[in-house]
């Protein structure tokens, strides 16, 4: 497996990717998962997306966007078929180091509720709730990862 960043012809692979999640089973998630998949698509600028690769193909991946002085983790999915294999776990050490090299101390995320227990496991602390909003109607977890310099 190798992590690279990814390029706008990655899309149509991340959007399956989110469309086909096991992580959005209720009715009311899948929707929006949907819906939102069909409109992404990997961005230029100040995003920075990256994606594990294996020679089976896209098999995860995550978007970075600043918050302030630091990052906020905005997407992070892993293919079905890899949960439970170590590559959520890579993906997202990749994600706190990218996050450290441009100058984060902590990474914000505003999680998914059937994600909760793995990002309690990647070392997140819950700080709150993100209300609904931006096509979502529920509140969502929120966490922090504190990054060692």
């Amino acid at each position: 497996m190798m992590i690279r960043r990814a390029v706008p012809e990655d899309t149509p692979a991340l959007r399956a990717m989110m469309a086909s999640s096991n992580g959005y089973q209720r009715p009311a998630a899948r929707a929006m998962i949907f819906g939102f998949a069909a409109g992404w698509s990997v961005p230029e600028g100040d995003h920075e997306v990256w994606l594990a690769q294996t020679i089976h193909g896209v098999a995860g991946f995550y978007v970075l966007i600043p918050h302030g002085d630091d990052q906020e983790l905005d997407l992070f999915f892993t293919a079905n078929d890899s949960q439970g294999t170590g590559l959520g776990r890579r993906l997202f050490d990749h994600m706190a180091g990218r996050a450290r090299a441009l100058g984060a101390a902590k990474v914000v995320i505003s999680a998914n509720p059937e994600a909760t227990g793995f990002y309690r496991k990647m070392g997140a602390v819950e700080v709150g709730v993100s209300p609904p909003g931006a096509g979502i109607s529920w509140d969502r977890p929120k966490f922090e990862l504190a990054l060692l310099k």
